[in-house]
């Protein structure tokens, strides 16, 4: 059977994490969260150029420089994986990959998916979850999102995955308790 690709996306402060550990314990997938993966790394980077090691949303040069080395990273993993026939949940927003419509289509080509079964599972939760979320877990890196919070909600409402050619499915994390049944009955 052809290892699986779970593309997990969503906002930070959706239950990403938490949903991705859940799915990939229960169905023994291998989780590569981005954040595990490459903050200490992009911290350092940061800091390099004289920037904050937690500057994100409001840096261009995390954003130009930076974050496309964290997928690519995120990804040279995931297909080493894949290629051993290890299915994977990939745990990361994937938000400024939203509007490449041949997203999914490059990474196949790209990373030789093809025998994969890839699946876009899209985390999000209503505002008012998100925002007492982020506030509650205090990361450094979350400070630009609540000083900038309508900014911040106006750029993930104009952010839809136009991603074609894969299966996207939709799991609303607002609930305080995941709904298992419902999150495995996505994955079948």
């Amino acid at each position: 059977m052809a290892a699986k690709v779970v593309f997990l996306v969503g906002a930070a402060g959706s239950g990403k994490s938490t949903v991705g550990k859940l799915i990939a314990a229960h169905l023994k997938f291998a989780y590569l969260d981005k954040d595990i993966i490459c903050n200490k790394f992009t911290g350092k980077l940061l800091e390099t150029q004289g920037i904050s090691p937690n500057e994100r949303d409001g840096c261009e040069f995390y954003q130009s420089q930076i974050m496309p080395l964290e997928y690519e990273t995120l990804l040279d993993i995931a297909a080493d994986n894949v290629k051993n026939g290890i299915s994977v949940v990939l745990d990361a927003p994937f938000l400024g990959y939203f509007s490449d419509k041949d997203y999914i289509e490059k990474l196949k080509e790209k990373y030789n998916f093809e025998a994969s079964t890839p699946l876009v599972l899209e985390v999000s939760v209503n505002s008012e979850v998100l925002f007492q979320r982020i506030k509650e877990r205090n990361l450094p890196r979350d400070s630009w999102k609540i000083a900038n919070w309508d900014v911040f909600l106006d750029s993930l409402k104009s952010k839809k995955c136009l991603w074609s050619n894969v299966e996207i499915k939709q799991f609303d994390n607002s609930e305080e308790e995941i709904n298992e049944d419902r999150l495995f009955e996505l994955l079948s």
